[in-house]
């Protein structure tokens, strides 16, 4: 008799969906498994011997139920990880080897199969020698009776168990509501967030900026069994090797800051801009990951009691090569990958992203919700966006800034698309701090057509403080002729009389 394989060694997986880009060829790739269809083979009957095959397989079908028969351990393996299965019923289970891996396929696919052992009259596997797992045992000779009552429970247990899943996955929908859209890269998403939230190991989310990376790390948490811990973000990009060093660690004072591994235990930290962290720390952060990995693996209380989620806008591979990230830090970032598509790759989701942004800002006012023509959804559906979901959200908050009335046409919409945040971007790079400002007040000041009111309300400054801005940069004074023109004679330095 064939033996079952050996246990698979833990690879690194990348969770992703269809069309996303493709992870780098050094990365193993792991796709979520569909959704089982409802089976229409409820029952795996397993039996080297064809006549008991027949006759199980036979009883079973009698009572209404649909069979799948097999009659190596192999075959018995490949139909667990494939179907979803009520029951599965092993012969002479006492003489299988290893059959610890049955409910292992089982469990390791989070299928709802219950197991059922029939067993030798002589054998004392299931009295004597209690099975390693969860299975209804029955002895040779049993009566139909005996073989019936077990099926029954086994088939109550097992809709039991589906139907926990599918309050579990109801619950998960809720947990994800920030993640807003239908497409199938994000139907996938979330699956793969459900199968990352069951693991312990540190999940590494890659994304183009604006794209949600944020959004998934804190969905993620809630969809954890560290929801009810605290979930704290460290941006790296804001702090030196010293102020991230006491940010993780505290200043090892009584009194002090103890430092977000104390902070944050039992529940979830996340490293948003990983890329950014300088190198003399990511060997610091190394160890630490490494510490959390061997605790988890020796099931020790060794390191501290928290999940480690990290963000990325970059290639860390590429880095990597470059010498500019840690190979071994990159091993340990990547235990599993989630991957946030880009909004081009699911722009069928953007009436409901839309939607949804008008709902927060109907709610955040106390208004009632606006309506969009469809000239300019469809305005909106043709934008490549390259600033993401982050950019789309931009748009339609200044839009209902800017325009009081309840309908948002395409007019009220081109001129935030006209200016797009990628192209502002580029123009920046050299520029000075006081001369982003000053690109920032014009434009926006432009697009409100000369409003201050609005321009004052969208930057989230005064009225008297934008008023003094536009004077340094040569404005008329407020009502006067020209006031929503620049003087463009004068000095930009210099104030209007």
């Amino acid at each position: 008799m064939n033996e079952f394989p050996a246990g698979a060694h833990h690879e690194p997986q990348i969770l992703q969906f269809p069309g996303a880009p493709a992870a780098p060829a050094a990365d193993a790739t792991l796709t979520p498994a569909p959704d089982a269809a409802p089976a229409s083979q409820s029952v795996l009957v397993f039996s080297p011997r064809p006549g008991a095959r027949q006759l199980l397989a036979d009883d079973v079908r009698k009572r209404g139920l649909t069979v799948c028969e097999t009659d190596t351990p192999d075959a018995m393996l490949f139909h667990l990880s494939r179907q979803e299965f009520q029951i599965c019923i092993i012969d002479d289970a006492d003489t299988v080897s290893r059959l610890q891996e049955v409910h292992a396929a089982i469990r390791g696919h989070l299928r709802s199969a219950q197991i059922i052992c029939i067993v030798s009259e002589d054998s004392r596997w299931g009295r004597e020698t209690l099975p390693a797992f969860e299975c209804e045992v029955i002895e040779r000779p049993f009566s139909a009776t005996r073989f019936g009552s077990a099926l029954h429970s086994a088939v109550q247990k097992a809709q039991l168990i589906q139907e926990n899943e599918k309050l579990r996955r109801q619950l998960l929908n809720r947990n994800l509501m920030d993640l807003v859209g239908s497409t199938p890269a994000m139907q996938s998403l979330r699956e793969c967030i459900r199968i990352a939230a069951d693991d312990e190991r540190t999940v590494l989310v890659r994304g183009e900026r604006g794209s949600g990376t944020t959004l998934i790390a804190e969905g993620l948490h809630r969809c954890s069994r560290r929801a009810s811990a605290p979930f704290l973000r460290i941006d790296c990009s804001l702090h030196s090797v010293e102020t991230l060093e006491h940010q993780l660690f505290g200043d090892g004072t009584p009194d002090g800051f103890p430092g977000y591994l104390k902070l944050a235990e039992g529940g979830s930290i996340l490293l948003d801009n990983v890329e950014t962290v300088a190198l003399p720390f990511q060997k610091r952060l190394a160890q630490l990951l490494e510490q959390r990995a061997a605790a988890l693996l020796n099931e020790s209380t060794d390191a501290p009691d928290i999940r480690f989620i990290a963000a990325t806008h970059s290639d860390l591979n590429r880095l990597a090569m470059e010498g500019r990230f840690r190979d071994d830090l990159l091993q340990h970032l990547s235990g599993i990958t989630l991957q946030s598509p880009p909004l081009r790759v699911r722009q069928n989701d953007i009436p409901l992203l839309v939607e949804h942004f008008i709902g927060q800002i109907a709610l955040k006012e106390g208004r009632p919700l606006r309506t969009v023509t469809p000239e300019a959804m469809q305005l909106l559906e043709t934008h490549p966006w390259p600033g993401n979901v982050r950019e789309l959200q931009n748009v339609i908050e200044r839009t209902c800034t800017t325009q009081i009335s309840q309908e948002i046409t395409a007019d009220d919409i081109r001129p935030w698309l006209e200016h797009g945040a990628t192209d502002d971007a580029v123009e920046s790079v050299g520029m000075t701090l006081r001369e982003m400002e000053r690109k920032l007040i014009e434009s926006t000041f432009a697009r409100c057509n000369g409003n201050r009111e609005r321009t004052a309300q969208i930057l989230k400054i005064g009225l008297r403080t934008l008023s003094g801005k536009l004077r340094e940069y040569g404005y008329p004074p407020r009502g006067g002729p020209g006031s929503n023109l620049r003087v463009h004679s004068a000095p930009a330095g210099r104030k209007a009389a």
